[in-house]
């Protein structure tokens, strides 16, 4: 699955406009009054302004070349504050199941980033920077019935389950494109920050040709790559 655009709300879009472009050098592709977009190589990222958003995190990742974790964390140190798992000494987190090293970090609006380099990544000599930023890899979304939800998912967009599924997380897709379906108040790894279902459009390439709309949830599929 390819997570092709990705909308969220904010209510500080000048500060996030600032962090995207100028922390992560993100390129702006639209803006107004009312929202801007960055380009995060394959997918677009929309942040639309409301005067008042619910409490509460969203969580996504990047997709990074599997050979780029030592250089993006180096890249990132002087940029943001790294998220620690529980009692480790460096920010990489390796998920042995999932065969991959990811990073942590939040926004300007505490929005939960990751930085994840997959093994079957494609891999490159080219120094890392925002061009080694292949694409939205993750999106989070908590709700009350996670089985329920992971099932209504993987039915209509044809999607596979990810490595393990319980009854309070599951990942839906697969390394190219994933939505991390939680149950909602469950502290969003590796903080303590509850995960609240959020307002969100999603549009993903999938085999699937039905949308779903759960809740504040929108996510549609699409058949052909935009940009």
């Amino acid at each position: 699955m390819k997570i092709i655009s990705f909308e969220l709300e904010t209510s500080q879009p000048e500060t996030l406009k600032e962090f995207y472009t100028r922390v992560l050098q993100l390129p702006v592709l639209s803006e107004d009054d009312q929202h801007f977009s960055v380009q995060a190589g394959f997918s677009t990222i929309t942040f639309r302004q409301v005067s008042k958003r619910p409490a509460g995190p969203y969580h996504f990742a990047f997709n990074i070349p599997h050979n780029k974790v030592r250089e993006a964390t180096d890249w990132l140190r002087e940029r943001v504050a790294f998220l620690y798992a529980p009692g480790a000494v460096t920010p990489v987190v390796h998920h042995q199941r999932w065969e991959a090293y990811a990073l942590y970090f939040y926004d300007t609006d505490f929005n939960i980033l990751e930085l994840i380099a997959h093994k079957a990544a494609p891999a490159t000599a080219t120094p890392f920077g925002p061009e080694q930023i292949l694409g939205l890899a993750e999106v989070g979304l908590p709700v009350a019935d996670v089985p329920g939800f992971s099932q209504q998912l993987r039915e209509e967009l044809q999607l596979a389950r990810w490595k393990l599924a319980t009854e309070h997380f599951e990942a839906v897709g697969d390394e190219e494109g994933m939505f991390i379906v939680v149950q909602e108040q469950r502290p969003w790894f590796p903080t303590i920050n509850p995960a609240a279902s959020l307002p969100m459009r999603v549009e993903v390439q999938a085999a699937g040709t039905n949308p779903v709309h759960h809740g504040a949830f929108h996510i549609l599929p699409v058949r052909t790559q935009t940009r």
